[in-house]
Parts: C-alpha cells; structure tokens; sequence
C-alpha cells in the first residue's frame, strides 16, 4: 500500500491506547473467570502495534485489521483506518 513507514495520527495514538487499556481490562476478566493462561501472550505497546501495522501483513485499502493475544486462547480485533488512524 504505501513505500515509507506509517505513522500514528493523534486520533489513532489515542485508538491504539483505548485498544490496549480494553486488553488490560479484557485480560484480567478473562483470567479471573476463566482460568486462562498468559504463558505466551504479552499485552501490545502502542510501538509493537506501529510495527505490525509497518509490516503490511494486516493493511489493506481500508486500513488495518489485526487480532492480538489477550491471553494465550483468547485475542481483540483492532482496526485502524488509513487517512484517520495512521497516515
């Protein structure tokens, strides 16, 4: 989609921080009532997600749509859009 490195609006920087306090939040419920595990899932940084959505793996012409481990069996979807959420 784009030759240089994306960058985070302030819109998106704020998206991105919402999306991570929802992981938080959604973690900790998710390990209190169901007894999952966290072995090998780490909660994102607003700088890991700037990395993935840089890979292109998850961008298309709408924007970007990932899915991250929240806990080692349970993932949040996160979609950012072009022009809004990153430039």
């Amino acid at each position: 989609m784009n030759e240089h490195e994306f960058e985070l609006t302030e819109e998106g920087k704020r998206e991105v921080q919402y999306f991570i306090t929802e992981c938080k939040a959604k973690r900790k419920e998710v390990l209190d009532n169901a007894g999952d595990t966290i072995k090998h899932t780490s909660i994102p940084t607003e700088e890991e997600v700037l990395n993935d959505l840089n890979s292109q793996e998850d961008v298309d012409e709408c924007g970007y749509d990932a899915c991250w481990g929240v806990t080692d069996n349970y993932g949040m979807k996160i979609f950012l859009e072009y022009g809004i959420h990153f430039i």
